[in-house]
């Protein structure tokens, strides 16, 4: 038996025991990127490829968003595997915002997305697939949207996995579901929701990431967060509404875009859900016609 074969029929059969020794793992790399500087943060990422040989390719942007005064510039990290005409985009952004840590928004998804190139590299697939690490998401979704204007693959375009908080809670949120993007995507979604067995819920309200790139280019698309229960329904509410008390402010909002967004408040049991779920739904698309 093929050693990708039994790797794949090892994480069928002790899901649970995968996604705990691969989430402490990932928390390491949170420990390791986290209250590093912009550049600093990409420079994690490229050492940790290199150190794996891992061939990257970067791309390189400038640009001058609305009610800006001066350019700004940015690097995309982009990991190619596969082969076939179809393309699957999974991404994360590396950057954090200013006097943040950049722990759980958004080491969290950089470290899941490191470990899904690491766990994944020898998969046999049936499509090409770009890992991304997308730059100056908290600016203005200004990597993403670099990667969509400059993308080739408009037309075999598959689906997009945006991973942004991975880091709290044991439940999988998924969104936005509807309007139309996500008709390919979603059903296979709730299949590796199925299949792991893990707390699942999705709503048609989403916070802003990078899946909105794609949306706004109608390319397939969704976003993919790990949070407390309960958590979901009070984002939601929060993007709806204006006023927001203590009892119902979201639990991963308390400590994100501030300082204390550190990988203390974070566990290695939902970066492994996260892993898990992913790389889940990463092997269902790849078994798709």
């Amino acid at each position: 038996m093929k050693k990708t074969h039994i790797l794949i029929l090892f994480s069928l059969l002790f899901p649970a025991t995968l996604a705990s020794q691969t989430g402490a793992e990932l928390l390491k790399y949170v420990k390791q990127i986290e209250g590093k500087t912009p550049e600093g943060r990409k420079q994690f990422i490229k050492d940790q490829l290199k150190r794996w040989k891992v061939r990257y390719q970067t791309m390189v942007f400038q640009t001058n968003p609305p009610f800006r005064d001066s350019l700004i510039k940015g690097e995309n990290i982009i990991v190619p595997m596969g082969k076939g005409e179809k393309k699957i985009v999974v991404g994360a952004h590396s950057d954090a915002v200013a006097n943040s840590p950049g722990a759980n928004d958004n080491g969290g998804g950089v470290a899941v997305v490191l470990g899904l190139i690491k766990a994944m590299g020898d998969y046999p697939w049936n499509y090409k697939i770009d890992f991304c690490f997308f730059d100056k998401e908290e600016d203005g979704l200004l990597g993403s949207r670099e990667f969509v204007k400059k993308y080739k693959d408009r037309e075999n375009h598959l689906a997009m996995i945006n991973l942004d908080v991975e880091g709290m809670g044991d439940e999988v949120y998924v969104g936005p579901v509807g309007g139309g993007d996500d008709n390919f995507i979603m059903p296979i979604v709730r299949r590796a929701a199925k299949r792991t067995g893990r707390a699942f819920t999705e709503r048609a309200t989403y916070p802003s990431s990078d899946h909105v790139s794609f949306a706004n280019a109608k390319l397939e698309n969704i976003s993919v967060s790990v949070v407390p229960k309960g958590d979901a329904d009070k984002l939601v509410g929060m993007l709806s509404s204006q006023k927001v008390d203590a009892a119902s402010f979201p639990q991963v909002m308390k400590v994100m875009h501030t300082p204390h967004d550190s990988s203390t408040y974070m566990t290695s049991k939902a970066l492994g859900i996260s892993f898990e779920f992913t790389k889940t739904l990463l092997m269902l698309l790849n078994e798709s016609k």
